[in-house]
């Protein structure tokens, strides 16, 4: 009697053994890489903020204020030491992201405070961008507007996806975000964040680059 009784309790822990698995299975890739950076960022913005990585991470950081949305109280603050960017708003930390300004020797990013001039959702840059020929193939790359350009080719500018001018030439856009100063002046940050960003402020943000 008791063999079979054990035979029973074995088959009803195997059972439920499997409905775990086949409740795991039945998330989607999207569900479990979620699931799975939720477990590897810190809960709360001093744990992160604090981690020893902080200066180095690429991730980025979402506070319950970022379900509010008023572009009249919300402001960004650009940390270039630790090249990271901070989204406020009404004075509630709403997302840290990684920030990419510019490189020393010249083209560093002008500290002060300033405010938001312009959007395009995409623009252009009328300074830097590639020489390209008449089937708009990149004859040279990296190049500024006021070079001589090479024959038959014309000026095609650097792309610059939700840009958001404060501070004359400069502004915050979508590009590659590098752990240290890599920019003509400009601030990149990552799309998913600028897409954000550019949803939350508006003309006339606050933007402070300390």
């Amino acid at each position: 009697m008791r063999i079979f009784l054990s035979l029973i309790l074995l088959l009803l822990l195997c059972l439920s053994a499997c409905k775990q698995v086949e409740g795991r299975s039945s998330m989607s890739a999207d569900e479990w890489e979620l699931a799975s950076k939720n477990k590897r960022v810190a809960r709360t913005f001093e744990e992160f903020i604090n981690s020893p990585n902080y200066s180095m991470s690429r991730d980025m950081w979402r506070g319950r204020a970022l379900q509010l949305h008023d572009p009249r109280h919300s402001r960004v603050e650009i940390l270039l030491a630790e090249q990271r960017g901070r989204l406020f708003i009404h004075d509630q930390i709403a997302m840290d992201f990684p920030i990419c300004s510019g490189r020393v020797g010249g083209h560093e990013t002008p500290r002060g405070r300033f405010r938001i001039s312009e959007k395009q959702r995409e623009h252009r840059s009328s300074l830097y961008g590639s020489w390209v020929n008449a089937r708009d193939e990149i004859v040279k790359s990296d190049a500024s507007s006021g070079e001589r350009a090479p024959a038959g080719t014309h000026f095609k500018g650097a792309l610059m996806t939700y840009w958001m001018r404060f501070n004359g030439a400069i502004g915050m856009h979508v590009g590659s975000v590098y752990r240290s100063g890599a920019s003509h002046g400009c601030v990149r940050i990552p799309p998913e964040a600028c897409s954000i960003l550019f949803e939350k402020l508006a003309v006339g943000s606050v933007v402070v680059v300390r």
